[in-house]
């Protein structure tokens, strides 16, 4: 009887196990990563190959799996085809936008729970004309979606942040701050504080890009996802202070504003801001930083497909 309850414990917890959407376990504010949207082709739409002389009706289907933190809003997602001609194929239209949101992984009581999966189809492809011979194409897939960073920190304030007189909790003059970023391609690194007068601090950070795609401002892609060199590698950033009203923040690459559009060069931008520490206490105290950056992130998927002439297979 013993032996019999042990196993049926035993299974219990397997199955509970089997069941849960735990990945892990959140360390910090956030669950963390360096991708938004995880792409690929559904296996076997499009096939290897296909008949010509419409002889083989076929479906391209890309995967979307959001595996960053953002929660892309409904038609936040652009899928556009290229590589093959959509008149020989039968392909109308060769953009579709997903009409679902598609939630972030997210943390709940020490579990991860993982994002949402989703497809953008297109049905019923075919070839329609009739081939002397086989040949290889290559169908390509653009995917353009919105996409969010939120980094906090912190930094020791005071009034006079000059002052070296008390054993404050914290130092005003650090490198190697933490930073914690939320899963996104975009993040950010690298933040030190300094002192820059008696009521000012500097907050130094890097802006990077972590992953393969490109980054671009929100609004760029509407319609269409292509590439456009113009808008490429911009985003828009705002810095602000978690008590708010208390502290001002300028940034020299914003424009001295908190907020405003950057341009990375080599993938990454540094950001140099003062925040205004008159309203401080006078004894030192930890404020959290709020970094936020808002963008629209593009990828690309390629596979090949073989057109076969049915008369010789």
């Amino acid at each position: 009887m013993r032996k019999q309850v042990i196993l049926l414990i035993t299974g219990l917890l397997i199955f509970m196990l089997g069941c849960t959407t735990n990945e892990d376990v959140a360390s910090g504010p956030f669950v963390g990563g360096t991708n938004g949207l995880e792409i690929g082709f559904v296996s076997e739409e499009p096939p290897e190959r296909v008949f010509d002389d419409n002889e083989e009706p076929f479906d391209v289907s890309v995967e979307l799996e959001n595996v960053g933190e953002f929660d892309i809003p409904s038609n936040g997602i652009i899928v556009t085809l290229s590589g093959i001609d959509p008149n020989a194929f039968g392909i109308s239209p060769t953009t579709e936008k997903l009409k679902n949101s598609l939630n972030g992984k997210s943390e709940f009581n020490n579990e991860i729970f993982s994002g949402d999966i989703d497809e953008v189809n297109f049905r019923d492809a075919k070839y329609k004309h009739d081939l002397a011979a086989d040949f290889e194409t290559f169908i390509r897939a653009d995917i353009c979606y919105d996409y969010q960073t939120t980094a906090v920190t912190e930094v020791c304030v005071k009034k006079d942040v000059t002052d070296r007189d008390d054993d404050g909790i914290c130092d005003v003059n650090k490198d190697n701050v933490e930073a914690s970023n939320s899963g996104a391609p975009v993040q950010v690194t690298t933040v030190s504080t300094r002192s820059a007068g008696s009521n000012e601090i500097q907050l130094n950070f890097v802006i990077e890009n972590q992953a393969s795609g490109s980054v671009h401002p929100s609004g760029t892609f509407t319609n269409i996802c292509e590439n456009n060199d113009d808008e490429e590698d911009r985003l828009d950033v705002e810095v602000r202070t978690a008590t708010t009203g208390r502290y001002t923040v300028k940034c020299s690459q914003l424009g001295e504003k908190s907020s405003g559009e950057i341009k990375l060069v080599n993938n990454e931008k540094p950001i140099r801001c003062r925040i205004t520490t008159s309203g401080a206490p006078d004894t030192p105290i930890e404020e959290q930083v709020v970094i936020e950056l808002n963008y629209e992130y593009r990828n690309a998927i390629q596979t090949s497909l073989i057109v076969e002439d049915a008369e010789r297979a």
